[in-house]
Formats: structure tokens, C-alpha cells, sequence
């Protein structure tokens, strides 16, 4: 096809943009939490977190959260100043951030009781996620083509002319699953020991937005 062709091919199009939706059931959660601490002293100050992130990291192996699953750099010690008396130093906090993949969701209420129980002070939340959401991403992608094309059809009709082919599609950026579920709820954490953490898991949605072109005949 000559460039002077393509030209006004291109020029008879009607493009659209379309969205589609899927939902897929999350099979894991990515927690993050913190233990912190605060004094005026630093070493007993940081030993504390230690100690306390220590006991976390162990009860989140005892819970069946493997190894490779746990993210715990090391502590970070940000000092802490009177500035309305000429910057006096008053202080440390001391801050070890901790990270676990949950990959049975029927136990995740019980490792948010036990990270709280074994010293997290800061639970930051969990958010649920799919493994493979490929399958609910095609289902997208197939609906938001569908979408288009009706579109497209649509305004077709309205202008007086014949819908063609599609000459081209693209996906749109900052499409993906929602990082968080519908219907997570997690109950508010309690010192009893009859409180327990309640969490209920919805599908996430899946969305896939597209561009595409379409021949006028």
C-alpha cells in the first residue's frame, strides 16, 4: 500500500476507547507490619526491637510462612531533637519494617493475631493479590474488545456510515488488578485473648482498558 493510501485509510477511521472487567479470586496476601520502638537511650532502645522483630519473624515461620517469603532488613535509628531548645537530642526511634506472603488465606487471620501477639506494633494491612491473574486479564482484554467494537458500532450508525474492520488496537497503560479486595475486613485488634482477627476475602477486579481503530467502509 502506497503512503498517499495508507494516509486516507487512516484518515476514515473511528477510534474508540473501551474497558473491560474480570474478576479473579486472590489466593494470597502480602502483609506489612513494623515493630517500633522509643527511648532515650539507643541500645536498649534498639535491642528492644530486636528482640521484639525477632519473635515476629519466628512466629511467622512457625505459621508455616517459608523462608523466602519474609522481608526484614535490618533496623532503621532515626534520633529524635527538641528543636525549641536549640536541636537537644532526646531521643531514638528505632524502626524494623517486616514483610510476609501469606499463601494460605484460611490462616491469615490467625498470623495477623500472631505477628500482634509476638510484638508488631504498626500492622499496616494485608493486600490481597492473585498469583497468575492471567486468565481473568485475557477475559478482560476480550470483554473490552467486545466493548469497542459495539462502540465503534454505535457511532457508526449515528454518523451514516458502514463499520469496517479493525485496523488496530492498543492497550492502554495503567490498567491492572486492584490491589485490594471488595469485602476485606479485618476486625480491630484487641489485647483479649478472645479477640481474634476476622478476615474475609473478595474477588478482585481485573481491568483492561484499549484503544482501537476501525475501518469506515
Amino acid at each position: 500500500m502506497k503512503k498517499g493510501e495508507l494516509k486516507e485509510r487512516m484518515s476514515r477511521v473511528i477510534s474508540v476507547t473501551a474497558e473491560g472487567e474480570a474478576s479473579v479470586a486472590p489466593d494470597m496476601a502480602i502483609v506489612s507490619l513494623a515493630v517500633t520502638g522509643q527511648g532515650k537511650e539507643l541500645a536498649p532502645t534498639r535491642d528492644d526491637v530486636v528482640v521484639r522483630s525477632s519473635a515476629v519473624l519466628a512466629t511467622l515461620r512457625e505459621l508455616g510462612v517459608p523462608e523466602a517469603d519474609l522481608q526484614a532488613p535490618d533496623v532503621a535509628i532515626h534520633p529524635e531533637y527538641d528543636y525549641r531548645r536549640g536541636q537537644k537530642l532526646i531521643g531514638y526511634r528505632v524502626t524494623r519494617q517486616i514483610g510476609a506472603k501469606v499463601r494460605d488465606l484460611t490462616r491469615l487471620g490467625e498470623v495477623l493475631d500472631g505477628i500482634v501477639g509476638a510484638g508488631a506494633n504498626e500492622v499496616h494491612g494485608a493486600q490481597m493479590t492473585a498469583s497468575d491473574p492471567s486468565a481473568a486479564e485475557h477475559q478482560a482484554l476480550e470483554k473490552a474488545v467486545t466493548a469497542a467494537r459495539a462502540k465503534a458500532e454505535a457511532v457508526a450508525a449515528a454518523a451514516g456510515v458502514t463499520l469496517g474492520t479493525v485496523i488496530r488496537i492498543e492497550e492502554e497503560p495503567g490498567t491492572g488488578v486492584g490491589p485490594m479486595p471488595r469485602g476485606l475486613a479485618m476486625a480491630a485488634m484487641s489485647e483479649s485473648a478472645d479477640a481474634s482477627t476476622e478476615v474475609a476475602a473478595g474477588d478482585l477486579t481485573v481491568t483492561r482498558r484499549i484503544r482501537a481503530w476501525f475501518a469506515i467502509e
